[in-house]
């Protein structure tokens, strides 16, 4: 039944962006070379060896753009955020940035070096706030709604309206994502590229949830290898969370085939310290990676016991390097402690005994929002930690210029996981397709469908 929804919806989706494909496919795309080529041509350039300034882990970046790099033409390309019909970008519809990308390969690596340009800086995510009005702590919102919908969330709290019942803007950390097929199973992705497995099921979710898509592919045997770059990780841990879309037949059974999950998977991990959906055969040894979410639910010492959400760490000293709390930082000796109790004043108790109290003239607005922004000690609402595992087959260094976003990326031409990674070691051409998330979208993403990665031997 799934397989014959798919076929229906590819053949609509045709028929419905055939007109939208005529003016995306060719994008006044401009190699550096001086052509005038309309091509969605990225092409790698061989090299001996990598620049010598490569995405280390661990290490940090100045921006500086190593010359070995002029060897790589420069593909530019304009990537707009689309109308699927379903609501799923509401919002952001018709948002563009342009960006430009290189390749480059040696005997053992492939190497990309993006760039793009924005007004913001975000490699914050779903910060918590203070409100001093309700006495409630609560964490700023990642994706688009209405000022109806948005007065209240799942605790009750009002969130995301401002004073004179304007939205918000929203406040989540840039993503670049980057698509292959994985050994041409994905029949569709010649032609529909990202498209193939893309936003388009307007049954997702719930009554209570958004109108929206989610992605999968078309069969059991169809898969692709995703690289998506978080910035709140990138400047972190410089890595990228290696992923792969299937159709869902590698979770357990009773799940596979719904229309209504999205399945997109990290490569055979553990994640966030939950229990995995993956098959335990299919699963890797090593424990959960990649962090948690900060966040957990208390009782208020009311005469209600009213149960609220709080943040599960903080560092007392309000010190957050680079917008993180790191799962070190919660490890015996870290910087970071536990939030233990709250109050109905919000006032926080820590496992030390330590209280955070936002409500005092010292505190002032630095745990709630200031302007579009937040107050200087406002909370990470993640706890990040590496991906190890073939989740972490990708690394990655990005530089904020001021205007813009610079960022490399490097990872084997073949990695040792031949089921969830594309394989580029036979330097054959590479279908792919990129997205986007900037200026504090989340999900909302731009996307340029369509390009061809070839090797120049």
């Amino acid at each position: 039944m799934k397989h014959v929804q798919k076929k229906y919806l590819v053949i609509a989706l045709l028929l419905v962006t055939s007109t939208f494909f005529s003016n995306c496919v060719k994008r006044d795309q401009v190699m550096s070379s001086g052509s005038t080529s309309t091509s969605n041509i990225l092409y790698a350039a061989k090299v001996a060896t990598g620049p010598t300034v490569q995405p280390v882990g661990g290490s940090a970046w100045d921006g500086t753009i190593d010359p070995i790099w002029n060897n790589a033409q420069k593909l530019t390309v304009t990537a707009t955020v689309p109308d699927l019909g379903n609501g799923t970008f509401t919002g952001y519809i018709g948002n563009s940035v342009s960006i430009t990308m290189r390749s480059l390969y040696d005997a053992n690596n492939i190497y990309y070096l993006v760039e793009w340009n924005e007004s913001q800086y975000n490699a914050k995510s779903a910060l918590w706030y203070f409100n001093p009005t309700l006495h409630l702590w609560t964490q700023e919102v990642t994706n688009y709604t209405t000022a109806a919908a948005s007065t209240v969330n799942a605790a009750g709290t009002n969130y995301n309206v401002n004073s004179d019942g304007t939205l918000r803007p929203t406040a989540a950390q840039d993503q670049f994502a980057i698509m292959f097929n994985i050994a041409g199973s994905c029949l569709n992705f010649p032609t529909l590229s990202c498209y193939a497995a893309c936003h388009t099921v307007s049954t997702f979710g719930t009554p209570t949830t958004a109108t929206g898509g989610v992605m999968f592919t078309n069969g059991p045997t169809e898969r692709l290898d995703v690289w998506r770059a978080r910035m709140l990780q990138v400047v972190n841990e410089n890595q990228v969370n290696d992923c792969f879309i299937d159709d869902g037949s590698s979770v357990a059974p009773g799940l596979g085939g719904t229309l209504d999950k999205n399945e997109v998977h990290s490569d055979w991990q553990v994640h966030n310290g939950s229990s995995s959906t993956v098959p335990t055969a299919l699963q890797s040894a090593q424990a959960a990676d990649g962090g948690m979410t900060n966040s957990q639910t208390l009782k208020m010492n009311n005469a209600a016991a009213t149960s609220v959400k709080v943040p599960l760490w903080v560092i007392p000293s309000g010190n957050y390097k680079n917008s993180a709390i790191l799962l070190k930082d919660t490890l015996a000796g870290g910087a970071a402690v536990k939030v233990v109790k709250v109050d109905s004043t919000g006032i926080l108790t820590l496992a030390n005994g330590a209280t955070i109290n936002p409500n005092t003239a010292v505190s002032g607005t630095a745990y709630q929002q200031v302007g579009s922004g937040d107050g200087a000690n406002c909370i990470p609402g993640s706890i990040v930690d590496a991906y190890t595992g073939s989740r972490g087959d990708v690394i990655a260094n990005a530089f904020f210029t001021g205007t813009g976003w610079r960022m490399m990326l490097k990872r084997a031409l073949k990695t040792s996981d031949t089921t969830n990674d594309a394989d580029f070691s036979s330097l054959a051409d590479q279908n792919f397709g990129i997205g986007l998330m900037f200026n504090g979208a989340d999900n909302q993403h731009a996307i340029v469908p369509g390009l061809l990665l070839r090797f120049v031997k």
